[in-house]
C-alpha cells in the first residue's frame, strides 16, 4: 500500500477519534514514521503523536498540529505556511530551513533550548 493511501486511512481514523473524543477511530500515532515529502496540507493532526518522525520537505500548509507531540521531529525544509502549532511540543525538533514559519507560530508552540529554529527566528 502506498504512503498516500496509508496516510488517508490514518487521518480518517484520527478525525473520528477527535470528533468522538476518543470513543471511535484511533489517535494518529506515527512515532518515528518516515513521512519525507508527505502531502499533509490542511490535515487535522491535533493531539497526534509524531515523536521522532521524519517530515523533511513535507507539505504542512494549514496543517493543524495543536497539542501534537512533535519532540525530535525532523522538519528540515518542510513548508509550514499557516501551520497551527498552538501548544505543540517541539522540544528537540529540527526546524532548519523550514519555509514560511513565523515568530508567532514558534511563540505559540512549546520549545526549549534543544529546538533547532531556522536562521532569523528566536525564542523570546
Amino acid at each position: 500500500m502506498e504512503l498516500k493511501s496509508i496516510l488517508k486511512e490514518i487521518l480518517t481514523a484520527h478525525s473520528a477519534w477527535l470528533q468522538t473524543e476518543g470513543k471511535e477511530g484511533r489517535r494518529a500515532e506515527l512515532q518515528g514514521a518516515v513521512l519525507q515529502e508527505a502531502d499533509l496540507h490542511d490535515a487535522d493532526l491535533r493531539e497526534a503523536d509524531l515523536r521522532g518522525a521524519k517530515l523533511s520537505v513535507a507539505d504542512l500548509m494549514r496543517t493543524n498540529l495543536s497539542r501534537a507531540k512533535l519532540q525530535q521531529v525532523d522538519f528540515w525544509m518542510a513548508d509550514m505556511k499557516d501551520t497551527i502549532l498552538t501548544d505543540a511540543e517541539l522540544q528537540g525538533a529540527n526546524l532548519t530551513d523550514v519555509t514560511n514559519l513565523t515568530a508567532a507560530q514558534v511563540e505559540s508552540a512549546i520549545t526549549d533550548e534543544t529546538t533547532i529554529l531556522p536562521a532569523g527566528l528566536r525564542r523570546s
